[in-house]
């Protein structure tokens, strides 16, 4: 009865905190405390070359879960602290914690909404040194990010469609590799759907980060706009402008580029185009050049984009696909971007500080059969330093993953998971090093009980390399019980 009593009461607090400042409104809530317990049987619980040492690592764990949705508003929290208790070494006994907040509500009717983001995750310490470390193996560093925002949105349907968003933001690292603090805003300006004779989409964003214990800042500002005439007989004239701005640790990685030009679309139907334009570059080292762009929305459940443009960098591409059916699913995304203070990309012995080019393509295709789900993902990451006579190493990874749920019984499902993952890392003093990581996992879950759930699996680790000491391979077998209230 005190249990009971006591959900209740944190569940209504949530609510009302969540609906505040407005009144009147109900509230939908699951909030889930949790305990639970596990045993883990590793045969090479440091992931070393050599000299293998066996463990059977035990945990107690604990947390809880609360998703809330509201009037205009939305919380969703999830936190877990787990106990590690290794049998071969109790000085390695550690507490891990992990933590996903995520919350926004809108502010009475005034298009404003306040939204905040909080983080608690384990991360490889460095993705060369180990990109598949986690707790059980240990070579892992704490991360915490924080972030609280204000946005703005106008009435589309009038002559304005505005969005504008601020926003302050922290990070900090177990090894204060990385640490900041950020703040930066964004904003969206384009005709509404009362204006017929002209369109514009303008949008720009600000980004600062302060580095902590002498880091360098980082500061990035970037401009974009389209202006023309709305369709006349499929043809839409328009003139574009792109400007890009980045203040590195030195003139070596801080550069700026400006271009405009005219151009001229083509509709099919009023989403799906062609856009081709000339345009006149204002940067030394960058010539006038032709950009295009294709955006195709036949339906709502199929969109496809793709655009050629220049940049600081030279030639730039855009790719964007996304396809739903009633079972299956495709997303596909290829963008290049500067950033800094990138810790999941972090190499020892970085400058994290520095501008890096990244280029990402990401592709996933989910199939939901009757009983069976099929996820299949695929990935390839590309980071070049801005500064070309850069110590930092040049990263190349690419990976695939399957994973296959089947559905047993209502209560009893099983998984099988393959993946796979190669990095290359380069720089001007060493040889270039090659890592390769297999994974294989099987597992089963089961319900004991409306409130218990069990899980058994198996998981192998293997590392291939050309630094000789890095190769490893790992068998795990696990048990877990898990009691929500």
């Amino acid at each position: 009865m005190d249990m009971v009593f006591k959900r209740t009461a944190i569940s209504a607090f949530l609510a009302q905190l969540l609906l505040l400042p407005q009144t009147g409104g109900a509230a939908e809530v699951e909030f889930i405390p949790f305990v639970g317990t596990s045993l883990v049987f590793t045969d090479n619980v440091d992931q070393a070359s050599s000299d293998r040492r066996n463990s059977l690592i035990s945990t107690i764990d604990a947390g809880l879960s609360a998703d809330i949705t509201g009037n205009d508003g939305n919380l969703l929290f999830n936190y877990e602290l787990s106990q590690l208790f290794y049998s071969h070494d109790s000085s390695e006994n550690s507490a891990y914690q992990e933590l996903t907040f995520n919350a926004d509500k809108g502010l009475w009717d005034s298009g404003f909404r306040v939204d905040a983001d909080a983080s608690i995750s384990n991360l490889a310490r460095a993705i060369d040194e180990n990109a598949n470390a986690d707790i059980f193996s240990g070579d892992t560093i704490e991360s915490k990010s924080a972030e609280v925002g204000l946005s703005y949105q106008s009435n589309p349907l009038s002559s304005i469609n505005f969005y504008g968003r601020v926003f302050t933001a922290v990070a900090n690292y177990e090894d204060d590799i990385g640490n900041y603090d950020r703040y930066g805003g964004e904003f969206n300006f384009e005709n509404g759907q009362r204006v017929r004779d002209i369109f514009w989409d303008i949008e720009g964003s600000y980004d600062y980060k302060n580095g902590h214990k002498g880091a360098p800042n980082t500061e990035l500002k970037i401009l974009r706009e389209v202006i023309g005439l709305q369709t006349i007989h499929h043809w839409s004239p328009l003139i574009r402008l792109n400007y890009e701005d980045y203040n590195g640790v030195s003139e070596a990685d801080s550069t700026d580029a400006l271009s405009w030009g005219p151009g001229l679309r083509y509709y099919w139907t009023k989403t799906s185009y062609l856009e081709l334009s000339y345009n006149f570059s204002e940067t030394d080292g960058i010539s006038d050049f032709w950009a295009g762009s294709i955006h195709l929305n036949p339906s709502p459940r199929t969109e496809f984009f793709v655009s050629y443009d220049k940049r600081f960098f030279g030639d730039a591409y855009e790719v964007f696909f996304s396809h739903q059916t009633r079972r299956l699913t495709n997303a596909i995304s290829y963008t290049e971007e500067a950033t800094s203070f990138d810790r999941d990309t972090f190499t020892s012995g970085s400058d994290i500080a520095e501008f890096i080019l990244s280029r990402k393509l990401e592709w996933t295709t989910t199939l939901e059969a009757r009983r069976t789900d099929y996820v299949l993902t695929l990935f390839y990451n590309q980071q070049r330093p801005l500064n070309d006579n850069s110590e930092e190493k040049d990263e190349d990874g690419y990976g695939i993953s399957m994973d296959i749920t089947h559905e047993l019984s209502r209560r009893l499902n099983t998984r099988i998971g393959l993946s796979y993952e190669d990095y290359r890392f380069r720089n001007q003093s060493e040889p270039e090093q090659k890592d390769e990581y297999w994974t294989v996992a099987f597992d089963t879950n089961y319900e004991l009980s409306k409130n218990m759930f069990g899980s058994v699996g198996y998981e192998f680790n293997q590392r291939s390399s050309s630094v000789t000491d890095n190769e490893y391979d790992e068998n795990r077998v696990y048990l877990e019980v898990r009691v929500e209230f």
